[in-house]
């Protein structure tokens, strides 16, 4: 653990999320230094794609196309790590700073994809991995929990091993792979990889949906929360994220905002959920299920093949019209 509250390591830093860049640079005063990566790769499709241009324009339109309607007011940070991602090949070395949940652990996978791309030397590559806080038994799943204090008690850098590397990529490559079974064989395949990797790994598989109920994990989960907490959107989200913070799968409010949206289109043959007020303005939404909706949640209806599939889990395009689905049956993956 570092003892010296304004010394860092020497080199290009590189963290999860704008709340805690702000956090770093107020703890540690340095602008230049620090690289932001402003996605979260739990939410939204991970197709395999062949230039990081390509990948930016992919991972944008799902954001932007998340809500209906709603234009997109994101801006990106100077210090965005994908469009400095060059400068991580001149770094003397390159600091990882993360936490252990979901999104936490695909973020190192990316950085050290990112290496990979720029021909980075990756024993230069080094990660300060929070996992608790002094007197809290909790794990710390997101940089974001941290304030100032937290992060100046930083753990010591350690290399990141060529096991550790390889391991890093081999979940990138599972992430990215157009074959879901690479996701779930990761385990397996990477019997050393760190336990909250493949847990992160293990957890994106609740992505697909369900064999049974034809609906993902957090769409069921939703449905729940509507039932015993709507119609307020904001408050079924709220205890939706509430209710499963522990196993540090942190989706965050939009996402679970824009699953809403989509089990309430009513372009869809039975929606499962209908939706009143601006769609634009999460606050504004009152949803309700409807009484398909009610039975796919009984588990008296399967809302597929009632109502298609057409989505990008991870690296995977599920089509309905092209006959090519795959289902989740607890931790595996079966083809339809």
């Amino acid at each position: 653990m570092s003892t010296d509250t304004t010394v860092l390591p020497s080199g290009i830093h590189v963290i999860l999320g704008d709340s805690a860049a702000g956090t770093f640079r107020s703890a540690f005063k340095v602008r230049d230094t620090l690289l932001i990566d402003q996605d979260v790769l739990n939410c939204g499709p991970t197709l395999r794609c062949d230039d990081l241009k390509t990948w930016r324009d992919m991972r944008g339109k799902f954001w932007s196309n998340l809500i209906p309607d709603l234009i997109e007011q994101h801006t990106p940070s100077p210090s965005n790590l994908v469009d400095n991602s060059a400068r991580l090949r001149e770094a003397e070395r390159i600091v990882i700073w993360a936490a252990t949940g979901v999104s936490e652990q695909l973020f190192i996978a990316f950085v050290c994809h990112l290496t990979r791309l720029t021909q980075t030397d990756p024993e230069r590559v080094y990660l300060i991995q929070f996992a608790h806080l002094p007197n809290r038994r909790a794990l710390v799943r997101g940089m974001g929990e941290l304030n100032e204090e937290n992060m100046r008690r930083y753990p010591d850098p350690k290399p990141l091993t060529l096991n550790a590397l390889n391991d890093h990529l081999g979940a990138w490559d599972a992430l990215t792979s157009p074959d879901p079974f690479d996701i779930e064989r990761f385990a397996v395949n990477h019997p050393a990889a760190s336990c909250w990797l493949k847990e992160a790994l293990r957890l994106m598989l609740r992505r697909f949906p369900d064999k049974d109920t034809g609906v993902a994990y957090w769409d069921f989960k939703l449905l729940e929360n509507v039932q015993r907490h709507g119609p307020a959107a904001v408050r079924v989200i709220g205890h939706t994220m509430g209710e499963n913070w522990e196993d540090g799968d942190l989706v965050g409010d939009w996402y679970l905002f824009g699953r809403l949206l989509r089990m309430a289109n009513q372009q869809l043959p039975k929606p499962l959920l209908t939706c009143t007020g601006d769609r634009r303005n999460m606050r504004d939404v009152k949803v309700a299920l409807t009484p398909f909706g009610e039975n796919v949640l009984a588990g008296h209806e399967s809302n597929h093949p009632v109502n298609p599939i057409e989505e990008s889990v991870v690296g995977v395009r599920l089509s309905s019209a092209a006959n090519s689905l795959w289902f989740r049956d607890g931790d595996e993956l079966v083809r339809q």
